[in-house]
C-alpha cells in the first residue's frame, strides 16, 4: 500500500520533529526545577548533641630547653706552659680532680724566695724585740735616753710590718702556685678542650675547657600569659603543679620536674612568662642544649564544657560559633568563647548552656539562621550517609 505523501503531511512532520524535542527539553526542565526546589526546601537532615561536661586537670603545652644548673669554664689564672690535661674530652668529672697543669716550676721558687724573705724578717724581728725590751730595761736605770728607747720600738715596729708584708707574699706567691693545678669546680661532664698542652696560656688566652653539671638539671620555658593564670589558679603559687617532657621521638621522659623559677613580669614582645624547673637526671638522658616538648598539669581537676572541634566554625581571630537547635527545630547561630582542645574537643569557657542542642553532624548542611533542620541519631545519618554513598 502507497502512503501518498503531500506536502502539506510532509510540512507536518517536519514541524512535529523541530517542536517535539522543544517541548521535551522545556517540560523536562520544569519538572526537574519543581523536583530540586522541592528538594531544597525539604529540612536538612542533621545530629545534635549537648555539650560535654568532663572533669580534667588545667593542662599548658610549651616548647623548653635544658640547661646545666651549674656551667663553669675553665681558663688560666696565671702564665705558664699547659704541661698535661688528666682527662678524656666528654668524661664525667668530680669536684676537686685534678684537669690541667701549667708549669709550676717558676711558682714553687717564687713560693721558696717568699719563704726565705718571710724567715730574713723573723730574724730581725726577733732582734729588734731584744733590743727594744734591753732599752726598757735600762730606761729604768736612766742608762739610755728616751729618743734611744724610740728608735728601738721604731725599728722593732718597721720589723714588724716587713714581716707581715713578706708572709702576704709567701701567701700569695703558694695561692699563685695552686693556680697551676687547675681542678674541676663541679661535678659534671667535661667538654671539648680549646687549648692542647704545649701552648703557652695567661689570663687572656681564654677558656681551656668547659665544665657542665647533669643532675640535676634545669629546663627552661616560656607559657602564654592566659595558661600562666589558669594554672596560678589550679595550684597554690604553682605548688603541685607536675611537669613532664618529651624527647624528638615522642618518648616521655620517666622523672617529673618542680618549678623552681617564675619571672616577675610579662614579656611585652612575646606576651609570655618565662618560668622555669629542676629535673633529677642521674643517667644524664636530659643533656643541656637540647629542646624539649614540655606539659605541665595542674593538681586539681576542674569542670569543663567542651563541644567537637569539628562542630565549630570561626577562627581564633575572629572567634568561633555553633548551630544550636530551637524548639521548632530552626537553627540559631550561637557565638562561643574558647580557651584550650581536650581529645579534639574545644573546651567552651562561655556562651552555651548545658541543655544547648549544638549541631555536631551535618553543619555543611546548614548556610543560615531560621534554616529549619530534621534532626537524626547518630546511627540514622551514618546508616543514610551510608546509602547515599553507595549511589
Amino acid at each position: 500500500m502507497k502512503i501518498k505523501v503531500t506536502r502539506k503531511r510532509l510540512a507536518i512532520v517536519i514541524l512535529l520533529i523541530i517542536v517535539l524535542p522543544i517541548l521535551y527539553n522545556k517540560t523536562s526542565g520544569i519538572i526537574t526545577g519543581v523536583m530540586i526546589q522541592k528538594f531544597m526546601k525539604m529540612p536538612k537532615e542533621v545530629v545534635v548533641d549537648n555539650p560535654t561536661t568532663i572533669d580534667s586537670n588545667i593542662n599548658a603545652v610549651s616548647t623548653g630547653r635544658v640547661e646545666a644548673k651549674y656551667s663553669v669554664d675553665l681558663t688560666a689564672r696565671v702564665s705558664g706552659f699547659l704541661q698535661k690535661k688528666y682527662f678524656n674530652e666528654g668524661d664525667f668529672v668530680k669536684k676537686g680532680q685534678l684537669l690541667f697543669q701549667i708549669d709550676p716550676q717558676e711558682y714553687q721558687l717564687e713560693v721558696k724566695n717568699s719563704q726565705a724573705t718571710v724567715n730574713q724578717y723573723n730574724a730581725l724581728l726577733l732582734n729588734s724585740q731584744q733590743e727594744l725590751n734591753r732599752a726598757n730595761a735600762l730606761i729604768q736605770e736612766d742608762l739610755v735616753s728616751h729618743s734611744y728607747v724610740d728608735q728601738s720600738l721604731a725599728t722593732r715596729n718597721q720589723n714588724q710590718a716587713l714581716l707581715d708584708a713578706a708572709r702576704q707574699k709567701l701567701q700569695l706567691a703558694k695561692v699563685n702556685l695552686g693556680y697551676t693545678s687547675i681542678k674541676s669546680p663541679i661535678d659534671g661532664r667535661i667538654g671539648k678542650v680549646q687549648i692542647t698542652e704545649g701552648n703557652y696560656v695567661t689570663l687572656n688566652s681564654g677558656v681551656l675547657a668547659n665544665v657542665s653539671s647533669i643532675d640535676p638539671v634545669y629546663v627552661s620555658f616560656s607559657l602564654r600569659s592566659s595558661d600562666f593564670v589558669k594554672l596560678l589558679k589550679a595550684s597554690d603559687k604553682f605548688k603541685g603543679v607536675q611537669v613532664k617532657v618529651q624527647f624528638e621521638g615522642g618518648n616521655w621522659y620517666d622523672k617529673y620536674g618542680v618549678i623552681d623559677f617564675v619571672d616577675n613580669q610579662i614579656d611585652k614582645a612575646s606576651g609570655a612568662i618565662q618560668m622555669r624547673a629542676t629535673f633529677e637526671n642521674p643517667k644524664g638522658w636530659l643533656v643541656p642544649g637540647d629542646y624539649m616538648k614540655v606539659t605541665l598539669i595542674a593538681p586539681e581537676k576542674v569542670n569543663f564544657m567542651t563541644v567537637p572541634q569539628a562542630c565549630t566554625k570561626g577562627d581564633a581571630m575572629s572567634g568561633y560559633y555553633v548551630w544550636v537547635i530551637d524548639k521548632d527545630n530552626t537553627v540559631k547561630r550561637k557565638d562561643i568563647k574558647v580557651s584550650d582542645e581536650i581529645d579534639n574537643n574545644w573546651i567552651v569557657e562561655s556562651g552555651l548552656n548545658k541543655d544547648d542542642k549544638v549541631v555536631v553532624a551535618g553543619v555543611q548542611n546548614i548556610t543560615a539562621e531560621g534554616q529549619k533542620v530534621k534532626i537524626l541519631t547518630a546511627e540514622e545519618y551514618a546508616k543514610k550517609r551510608k546509602s547515599d554513598d553507595a549511589r
